[in-house]
């Protein structure tokens, strides 16, 4: 690509001793292209590197490409042209940033790269291919003197550009060619070791200096971060889920994208958890340890990015662990960042960012237990990591959100799982609380919220403790009149309620003729119709928090009936009670059974049912709402199911729930244990006793 006249003009602008290298470099002369290298590496003359940018281009040619990485001086001569031209141009960009304002810079990134991105790419393709092997070698092929850092510099540094551009932004989001070369430097960077990434040149020190820089290993992982995300734009728009299709196809699936994401979250937490000791103000490790905390708030958020817009990616990054990655890089970050000595020019920085990647890394939590089928996965993951430690370190820093999800975890708190992970959670805590960090500050809204949600687990770990509410129908045959006693799994489930299990066909064949039949729409209905298997495991346990709530919000639900009866006038013998335990506190309302018509197993007839009905009034059914996935599920009450099949709950069950209500009831009403009574029959009531009202005494002088 020959200079046009106006461009050799502009060549006699430059020193002289520059220009004595120009027509040796158009000419294809190595050794003065390299001087033209290190002239532009060291100048801040925008203009005249600016001139200087057609001669590199000249070298470029993408019809010169080597079909093959041959040992001839032909194409190590065309390789090395094309190597010192790309990092010249490469860095003609980057000095613009802090010299020129940000539209100027903008224009000028744009001509140099932008615009010429058809001459440039093939390139950067044909680094990757030849230079790039994995595993990698820390020496260059034979005869080229381009080694795997030299060309993860160049194409990284070229993309983080294009990435700052406007117009560059615009390519990247367009061009699925280029989408599915940063999908593959992404990975190709993600498997890095931190010893493959040491540094032996100047382009990425701070200081400019020759030799390795094994703090700034992390430099290219903070720089991918930036562009996969630019990808991606910054907010969850319909035109971005073929951006992120064509990513998941260029890395060959779910799995290879997720794992690749992962790497780079555990790796950027690792790193700044190890900075601990280095935290020297005004020193090069602060500001990397800042940058690693810029790159993994981008990360995180670029998690709730794609878990909102694709169910099958935000489904895998919780099976391989991302909630609890989040947690705990979390966790290791929290005591760097605010523990950091720095200055006060730098302080309100640190605070910023330590405001900016709590909200983020709420906010993907928040996603994943609002709209995430596998939700109570996610939430034993978080549980287990320390999430409710960091929200009581930290959640001063953005109370609003710490207390918003805070608030989510009573609504799964009727799963054994969660319960059982939860329990755990509060023991750790208990035993640390006098161990949180010095930089911890108690919040009036996050603490409020904390006790709330040990409010509601002590209830129900209240009942826990009285009496077994474990699945007992897993372990057990479900035959009563089976002769054998199974301490293991039995072997056989029904396939209809995906409830009871059988030791043998026999036995259940004899279930189902003396009960079963009439137990197993029953069932399927109470587990839920999608059949969540959290449902199914924790029968007993969701029914006896569903007893536990209609015996201490009596007055609620009389009130529930009410509504229902004004409401619905004609329906009043046909109402079906709803308690929605996915809200906290518990709510109630009732509506007419034929609106629960594709709620329930089909082969369910409530009308059957009718005498079982748990609560003394006017209606026929109980049923509940869940939180089991993305939707709210609403499935009929465990009890009917329950006692059916099981004959369970016995009166041990009863007693220790209404024992637990009699405790929730004082507390609740700040009275004596004298003013509770039980009341009722078949489905035993607690109610409040009213004590009488006192004559006021007349004081006389």
């Amino acid at each position: 690509m020959p200079l046009t006249a106006q461009e050799r003009i502009a060549l006699k602008s430059l020193p002289k001793r520059i220009q004595r290298s120009t027509d040796g470099a158009l000419e294809g002369v190595v050794h003065d292209v390299r001087k033209l290298h290190h002239w532009v590496d060291n100048s801040t003359d925008v203009e005249a590197n600016m001139v200087l940018l057609p001669i590199f281009y000249t070298h470029l040619d993408p019809a010169v490409i080597p079909d093959q990485l041959l040992p001839t001086d032909d194409v190590q001569k065309i390789v090395m042209l094309a190597k010192l031209s790309l990092m010249s141009i490469v860095q003609m960009c980057a000095s613009v940033r802090g010299v020129l304002n940000e539209s100027l810079a903008d224009k000028v990134i744009t001509d140099a790269l932008v615009r010429r991105w058809d001459t440039l790419f093939p390139w950067l393709q044909f680094m990757y291919r030849h230079f790039l092997p994995f595993p990698p070698r820390r020496d260059p092929p034979n005869g080229f003197d381009i080694c795997d850092v030299d060309a993860v510099s160049i194409t990284t540094r070229a993309l983080s550009q294009m990435a700052i551009s406007v117009a560059g932004q615009h390519l990247i989001q367009t061009n699925i060619a280029v989408q599915h070369f940063i999908a593959k430097i992404w990975l190709y960077i993600g498997k890095l070791k931190d010893e493959d990434l040491l540094r032996h040149d100047a382009s990425f020190r701070h200081d400019g200096r020759e030799g390795v820089n094994d703090e700034m290993t992390g430099h290219v992982r903070r720089i991918m971060v930036g562009i996969i995300t630019t990808c991606m734009g910054a907010l969850p728009a319909p035109s971005a889920l073929p951006t992120l299709h064509n990513l998941l196809d260029a890395m060959g699936g779910y799995e290879p994208f997720v794992v690749s994401v992962l790497r780079y979250i555990r790796w950027f937490g690792r790193k700044i958890g190890d900075m601990n000791n280095r935290t020297t103000p005004n020193h090069g490790p602060v500001t990397a340890m800042l940058g690693f905390v810029d790159a993994l708030s981008v990360s995180v958020r670029f998690l709730s990015l794609v878990s909102i817009m694709d169910a099958t990616c935000q489904e895998e990054l919780i099976f391989r662990g991302a909630p609890s990655d989040v947690v705990t890089a979390l966790l290791q970050t929290w005591p760097v960042l605010t523990g950091t000595r720095v200055n006060s020019s730098t302080e309100t920085s640190t605070a910023e960012r330590c405001t900016t990647i709590l909200e983020d890394a709420f906010d993907y939590i928040d996603v994943i237990l609002r709209q995430s089928e596998a939700c109570i996965p996610a939430l034993c993951q978080v549980l287990d990591a320390g999430f409710i430690q960091l929200v009581l370190q930290a959640g001063f820093r953005c109370p609003q959100m710490a207390s918003g999800v805070l608030k989510l975890i009573p609504r799964f708190l009727m799963y054994h799982q969660v319960l059982h992970h939860f329990q755990k959670a509060m023991d750790r805590i208990a035993d640390g609380m006098a161990r949180l960090g010095p930089h911890t500050k108690k919040d009036d809204e996050v603490q409020q919220s904390w006790i709330i949600v040990q409010k509601a687990a002590r209830q129900i770990l209240n009942i826990c403790r009285k009496t077994s509410p474990l699945p007992f129908y897993e372990q057990k045959c479900a035959n009563s009149e089976c002769p054998y006693n199974n301490n293991e799994r039995p072997h056989y489930r029904c396939c209809g309620c995906f409830v009871a299990r059988y030791c043998s066909r026999g036995c259940q064949k004899k279930d189902w003729k003396s009960r079963h039949r009439t137990a197993c729409p029953v069932l399927h209905s109470a587990g839920g119709f999608d059949g969540s298997k959290h449902i199914r495991g924790s029968l007993p346990l969701i029914m006896l928090v569903e007893t536990f709530n209609y015996s201490l919000y009596a007055d609620r639900i009389q009130e529930a009936m009410e509504r229902a009866r004004k409401d619905y006038p004609e329906d009043i013998e046909r109402l079906v009670l709803e308690t929605n335990l996915s809200a906290y506190p518990v709510t109630f309302s009732a509506r007419p059974v034929q609106q629960y018509a594709d709620k329930f197993d089909p082969r369910f007839d409530p009308v059957m049912l009718k005498e079982l009905r748990g609560l003394p009034g006017k209606h026929i059914l109980m049923a509940l709402k869940l939180k089991a996935g993305r939707e709210e599920c609403i499935v009929l009450s465990p009890r009917v199911g329950l006692t059916l099949a099981f004959q369970w709950p016995a009166a041990k069950e009863e007693e220790a729930v209404l024992s637990s209500v009699q405790e929730a009831l004082v507390s609740r009403l700040a009275v004596g244990p004298g003013n509770v009574i039980k009341r009722g029959e078949g489905f035993k009531v607690v109610e409040y006793r009213q004590p009488p009202m006192s004559q006021p005494t007349t004081l006389l002088d």
